[in-house]
């Protein structure tokens, strides 16, 4: 009874503050283990306890999680006696960074103002000019050939840009003023570098030149940079001057250019002390530098920010100033250079305070800092060293005897000239740019090209060409085109150019020192001015994007350079192979080519592709491959923390934290847009608890794996060394067509399987060179960010706990915990499920693990060598772990205080339909998806397969042959993944292909019989069963499902009211011209009027929504331009994307369920993170399996219980619903009504009457917008008579109106949760009934003002039609028309109640 009112108790406050929690957390009845940590774990000690005291907690949901106040100016803004540690920016916090309580709690926002990037048509109607000498193109591009060319300091290059940007734009557009502030303040920091006695001439002069008489205004970045070069290059009277002759301009714009100036973040401190004394009558005297810097970090969450963003080191861990050992603090730095080359002792802090735990922590900083800065370096370095070592014992070019590296260093040598001449040629050409040469590439691609060194080119190009090898073999790939290779080194390349750690850290401390200055602005203000100095909202959509786009290289030029560097490297890449002469037995050697060019067809397409020698796919199977590649690895520390868009994570490349497909500049924008509003706060701090938890490579695992993998053996996915697979024999010279097609079909699918087992086993490979070489580390971090939809991912892709078995079985937990006896249950009922007994009660799991302590023990002892009982185990190499851990801890002396590391995961029954079921209040979904409490887990896969078994015994009774040969054969494992994938989308094709998969294992020598002729037959019976099987079973959710559908059919046909704005204009008569930022032209060009046409009565809007975490979603699918690029090797097809560009609907719709329902899975994850980081509970993911230690899993599961009805506890639908209208708020679509219905007779005599020339009455033309629109803005006159125009004019729309009926809406056609789509299917019909029919009794007492003139249009009756004739739905025949874009109320929520799910104890389990 006590422990029951625990657990009510537990449950009822488990999530006030953790202080409060903290002892009923680990009472012994509730966990006996008590919370005890293995000594090796650091508690909470006094020094992190003051670092925590110090978080300031968000004042507000939208406050920034840069916006702390009272910061630090710059990083050398310390105090005197911080500055005795020369890596002072090195350094980090080394206690728990623990998320304040608000954070694990939804925050309320209001949905009527959701955040709102307008599309601009800027992109359809923007000018493109004419390449001449490799400057033209479109305005975006123009602006990246500017910063690309004043990146490497080719000013008389921007000057040309810039006057081509002057003669296209308005001189008001903020873009040519943004490109002369870059100009400008390049111009400056080249003077600051080598100043002259006319450098402020200079400035002014190019200033008055092109700015001033070209009518370009000012704002305040350029008065900034004037004001800085006055105070840098003159001095005496003139500089006093200036200064306030710059002042004083500044003020005559008004007053927030003003306080934009006075608080500007480019201003150093010293600067910034001269700008406010030369304005007493503003401003008081302001504080001395010393004293401003010393204030900027006086207060705690100042200091505690700026430390952990490694701006400024923290005082409790400054290394003494005496004499000191080995190497010293001066040396350090020195010392992390050679890392590699001298002894860890030599380099380990021993001289500075702080804890043991303190001084690993920052030895463990400063070796990640090495790897990532030098990792290309190191890695070319590691490819010298081994072929060195080859040399040395005189074995030259000979390719059987040597490992990949060093032939890998042999590519990079001969690489390495050929493109440093080519790197000098471009120079050549770019500075002497003639007649002659106009035309060459190298004008198009130079500049960009310039920033990357010859060295970190070779690298890349030799490492992404091996890269690509080890992906793929099989046709089907894109890693070995061209065209994918090209892009792939041209992103690289641009990375490298852009992946400055300065400007990482600068972009921090220019916030930071903003804040800093405005708070100081506030109190040194003479007279407190009526505006607001607050920092202003986020710029607008326009000069977002552009920012985002301006460091880009253009798609075409990425390729050209990604073009270039292979067609260097198949020149460079040599081989050398011996044979021996099958006559004589002579030794051959002979030199040839590593890759050739060759084409093939793929899907009708020719493709070109680079081909490997064979030789070097054979070594790349059989050989090791450490250091082939330079791709992010775990971390040695912890991650950075995430504080912006491209900030976080690793501490020194650059990495974005939502991922984003390429070229897509939508998600990015707003993502940019809610983190710098404090929207995505939330998301941040979940990503951090993620990445902060330390990891530990399995040593026994991988020694077991790695003696399985040196043996070539094939135990558990291991892929073995030599496979068994056999070439299919080519049929006779004289066989038939048929045989030999079906020796093709047959050789094709072997050609595939043995493609995919040389990828994984080469995968494999690498990943068990990464264990090997982390084996040794204490701890190791994986960093994570999002995807489009919010779902958490590791950034290192090549070893982390979401690969497959093979890679978890290679992972602990670095700390751990000590058992206790619930631990000790749930490591036994872990081992039951990882082996696949996980469908019984959790007594009899944990029974099996007690009757199988005989196997466990001889797995553990004798892994390879006994009866390898765990590797019959449906996550083999998990088993073996938890056999090792769970024998290890039935050794110890006391089981309950065995220290365990090992992840117990905790899954969740086909996550995406729980979601459905909760949305929907489908008491019968919940119980099939263990919502609901019971005594024993229901199992959503076993109870489709019964379904799908009883219908194949129906049919095979029947006498159907495909039901008779697969009886007996389907089982749990066939119906698994489409029953889980179906929730998110899967069509019925790639559900027969999953299907075809497990069928194919299951049946692995299949032969065609009578009425079975292959085995695809049979998957496609199989899948129409599982379909049927899940309609039946969980149709309470497809009316959430048809309501999402519905409501993403109506946005991906509408425009938006700028589209509607233009196409009335047009309408009334105004010339079709550019957008009017830039110069109208008197005629367009035809092809421009057309695109222009085009881009404004296009379908743009994509379905967006904002998650429960305030993360906005933006859905990627567009039908994307491209664009062929000539290159020497091939022309190369590339994607061209922009906002302007046409969005695919048919996979808007297909993944908008889906994906919405993704977004609710991240939520439950997050939440649940950061409520464990909250209570101390460790936490890993893999999407709906959380992981945590064995102790841990009852705290682990109520909190995952209440993050789960608090989030289904809010009305998701209904706000999803309100943020849709106001999102999309006065935006009309075009929709399908049902053409034999009257309102679609009576538009379409309408349409008759108004042109009787028009032969197709169905389709609705962008004329239509323009009329209803002019009705509507008469309607919505205060001039009476304006009113009653309106209401006697008649449209289509208006027509509509007057019915407004939508139950004659003819729906675009997807098939339900559970169904086909195929032609009357009953139970859509009834859903699509239901929704619509809702909607109408909402919208039945709506009256349009026009409905008096519609009634009069009677249409006349075709012989064929009959008033009150049933209603015929068919897709070919509707008619469109436009209407208001509205949605259907939200469907009514079923009798189940969320709160029940707090007493089920297999909702993750």
């Amino acid at each position: 009874m006590l422990a029951r009112a625990a657990r009510r108790n537990l449950r009822r406050d488990a999530f006030r503050a953790s202080t409060q929690q903290a002892e009923q957390l680990t009472l012994p009845w509730l966990c006996p283990a008590q919370m005890r940590w293995a000594a090796s774990i650091g508690t909470l000690t006094a020094q992190s306890a003051a670092l925590e005291s110090r978080k300031q907690p968000l004042s507000s949901s939208r406050a920034s999680r840069q916006e702390t106040r009272c910061l630090a100016t710059a990083a050398d803004m310390q105090p005197a006696h911080h500055n005795e540690a020369p890596f002072h920016s090195l350094l980090q916090p080394w206690g728990a960074r623990t998320a304040p309580p608000s954070l694990s709690r939804l925050q309320p926002w209001d949905t009527s103002k959701p955040l709102v990037i307008h599309d601009s048509l800027a992109a359809s109607a923007a000018p493109v000019l004419r390449m001449a000498g490799g400057i033209g193109g479109d305005p975006i591009e123009l602006h990246q050939n500017l910063y690309a060319c004043l990146r490497v300091g080719r000013i008389d290059r921007a000057t040309a840009i810039i006057q081509r940007l002057t003669a296209i734009y308005n001189p008001w557009a903020p873009e040519v003023i943004d490109a002369h502030n870059v100009f400008l303040q390049t111009m400056f920091d080249l003077a600051k570098q080598d100043p002259s006695p006319d450098s402020m001439s200079s400035i002014e002069d190019w200033y008055n030149k092109h700015m001033v008489r070209q009518a370009i205004e000012p704002n305040a970045q350029t008065i900034v940079t004037l004001l800085r070069a006055a105070m840098n290059f003159i001095e005496g009277g003139e500089r006093d001057d200036a200064i306030r002759r710059y002042l004083t301009l500044a003020h005559e714009y008004g007053p927030d250019v003003a306080d934009s100036v006075n608080s500007s973040p480019e201003f150093s401190d010293e600067e910034f002390d001269t700008l406010i004394k030369f304005q007493p009558d503003k401003y008081e005297e302001p504080p001395s530098v010393e004293e401003l810097q010393e204030s900027h970090i006086s207060t705690p969450a100042g200091r505690a920010t700026l430390i952990e963003h490694g701006l400024i080191s923290d005082p409790g861990l400054a290394i003494k100033p005496q004499p000191q050992k080995g190497l010293g603090l001066k040396t350090l730095r020195q010392a992390l250079g050679v890392f590699d080359d001298v002894a860890a002792d030599e380099i380990y802090p021993h001289d500075m305070k702080g804890t043991q735990a303190d001084k690993d922590e920052a030895y463990a900083r400063m070796r990640q800092l090495r790897l990532e800065k030098d990792s290309t370096e190191a890695a070319v370095e590691r490819w010298k060293i081994d072929d060195a070592k080859l040399q040395a014992m005189g074995v030259h070019g000979v390719l059987n005897t040597k490992p990949v590296q060093a032939l890998m260093w042999q590519w990079y040598s001969a690489l390495l000239p050929l493109l440093t001449k080519e790197m000098q040629r471009v120079k050549q050409v770019l500075s002497a740019p003639v007649s002659d040469n106009l035309r060459n590439d190298r004008h198009i691609y130079g500049t960009y090209l310039e920033k990357c060194a010859p060295e970190k080119l070779a690298a890349i190009t030799v490492s992404r060409a091996i890269n690509a090898v080890v992906q793929g073999q099989r046709e089907d790939t894109g890693a070995l085109k061209i065209g994918h290779l090209s892009q792939s080194i041209g992103r690289a390349v641009e990375t490298e150019a852009n992946s400055d750690a300065k400007q990482k850290h600068s972009a921090v401390r220019r916030k930071q020192r903003r804040l800093a200055r405005l708070e100081l602005l506030e109190k040194l203000s003479r007279v407190k001015s009526e505006h607001s100095t607050a920092p202003k909202a986020s710029p607008g959509a326009d000069s977002l994007l552009d920012t985002f786009m301006k460091t880009d290289f253009p798609a075409h030029v990425r390729t050209k350079i990604g073009a270039l560097a292979l067609e260097n490297l198949l020149q460079a890449a040599k081989i050398t192979v011996t044979a021996n002469d099958p006559r004589t037995g002579e030794q051959l050697t002979s030199t040839q080519t590593a890759f050739h060019h060759h084409t093939g067809f793929l899907q009708g397409k020719k493709v070109g592709y680079l081909a490997p020698h064979g030789e070097i796919l054979r070594k790349l199977r059989t050989e090791s491959v450490h250091e082939l590649h330079t791709v992010k690895l775990p971390m040695v520390c912890e991650p950075k923390p995430w504080a912006s868009f491209d900030e976080g994570g690793y501490y020194t490349r650059r990495d974005n934290v939502v991922r984003q497909k390429s070229g897509d500049s939508a998600q990015r924008a707003y993502a940019h847009s809610a983190i710098e509003n404090g929207d995505m706060s939330q998301v941040l701090a979940g990503l951090d608890v993620l990445g902060k938890l330390p990891w530990k490579i399995n040593e026994p695992v991988f020694r077991v794996m790695a003696e399985a993998w040196n043996a070539g053996e094939s135990v558990g996915d291991l892929i073995p060394e030599q496979d068994d697979l056999q070439r299919p024999p080519e049929p006779a010279a004289d066989a038939s067509f048929d045989e030999r097609l079906k020796w093709s079909n047959k050789l094709k699918e072997y050609e595939n399987l043995k493609g995919g087992l040389h990828s994984q086993r080469c995968f494999q490979n690498f990943q068990l060179e990464v264990a090997r070489a982390f084996a040794k580390e204490e701890k190791i971090y994986f960093p994570h960010s999002v995807d489009f939809r919010g779902r958490a991912y590791p950034v290192p892709p090549v070893l982390n706990h979401m690969g497959a078995d093979v890679a978890r079985g290679l992972l602990k937990f670095a700390n751990g915990k000590e058992l206790g006896s619930v631990g000790l249950q749930w490591l036994r009922i872990h081992l039951a499920n990882l082996y696949g007994f996980d469908k019984a009660s959790l007594r009899d799991r944990e029974q099996f693990s007690v009757d199988n302590v005989q196997e466990i023990f001889d797995s553990a002892t004798n892994p390879l060598g006994g009866r390898r009982w765990w590797a019959k185990a449906e996550d083999p190499w998990q088993c073996l772990a938890c056999c090792m851990e769970l024998k290890n801890a039935l050794d110890s002396p006391d089981p309950t205080r065995f220290v365990s590391r090992m992840p117990v995961h905790q899954d969740g029954t086909c996550n995406g339909l729980q979601h459905y079921a909760a949305l929907g209040g489908d008491e019968a979904g919940a119980s099939q998806v263990n919502l609901e409490p019971s005594d024993r887990p229901q199992d959503i896969y076993t109870g489709v397969a019964e379904l799908v078994k009883g219908m194949v015994t129906e049919d095979a009774a029947q006498g159907n042959m495909v039901a008779k040969y697969v009886e007996g054969k389907v089982t749990r494992r066939v119906v698994k993944r489409t029953v889980m994938t179906n929730v998110y989308g899967v069509t019925f094709m790639g559900a027969k292909s999953q299907v075809h998969d497990e069928l194919r294992e299951l049946i692995p020598a299949f032969e065609p019989q009578p009425g079975v002729s292959s085995l695809s037959i049979v998957a496609m019976y199989v899948a129409k069963k599982i379909f049927a099987a899940l309609g039946q079973i969980f149709n309470g959710a497809q009316e959430i499902q048809y309501w999402l559908s519905e409501c993403g059919e109506r946005i991906t046909t509408s425009i938006t009211t700028e589209q509607i704005r233009k196409i009335r204009a047009r309408g009334e008569g105004a010339d079709i011209n550019y957008a009017a930022k830039y110069q109208q032209k008197k005629k367009l060009p035809t092809a421009a009027v057309k695109k222009i046409k085009e881009g404004t009565e296009s379908f743009t809007s994509g379905i967006i929504w904002t998650t429960p975490l305030k993360m906005p979603v933006v859905q990627p699918y567009r039908k994307n331009g491209s664009q062929i690029v000539k290159t020497k090797l091939q022309d190369i097809s590339v994607a061209k994307r922009s906002l302007s560009d046409m969005i695919d609907k048919r996979r808007q719709l297909q993944g908008f369920p889906p994906n919405f329902i993704h977004s609710l899975d991240a939520t439950h994850m997050i939440l649940s993170a950061l409520k464990c980081d909250e209570m101390g509970v460790a936490f890993a993911a893999v999407h709906d399996s959380f992981w945590t230690h064995a102790a841990d899993i009852p705290n682990l599961n109520i909190i995952l219980r209440d993050a789960f009805v608090r989030m289904h506890s809010e009305d998701i639908i209904g706000r999803l619903a309100a943020e849709f209208e106001a999102r999309y708020a006065g935006s009309m679509y075009r929709a399908n009504i049902i053409a034999n219905s009257h309102v679609a007779r009576q538009i379409r005599e309408w349409r008759r009457q108004a042109d009787t020339k028009s032969r197709n009455t169905s389709k609705a033309s962008a004329d239509e917008v323009a009329l209803e629109a002019k009705r509507q803005e008469l309607l919505n006159s205060e001039n009476p008579a304006e009113q009653l125009e309106g209401a006697q004019m008649v449209t289509p729309t208006s027509i509509w109106l007057a019915t407004n009926d939508p139950r004659t809406l003819a729906s675009y056609r997807l098939a339900l949760l559970g169904e086909i789509k195929t032609k009357g299917v009953p139970q859509f019909d009834k859903v699509k009934e239901k929704v619509l029919g809702a909607e109408a009794e909402a919208v039945k007492d709506n009256t349009d003002p026009s409905a008096a003139a519609a009634a009069q249009i009677e249409p006349e009756l075709d012989e064929a039609e009959t008033e009150g004739a049933k209603l015929i739905i068919d897709r070919h025949h509707v008619v469109q028309v436009w209407l208001p874009l509205s949605f259907p109320p939200v469907p009514k929520k079923g009798s189940w109640d969320v709160r029940r799910l707090r007493e089920s104890k297999y909702f993750f389990s």
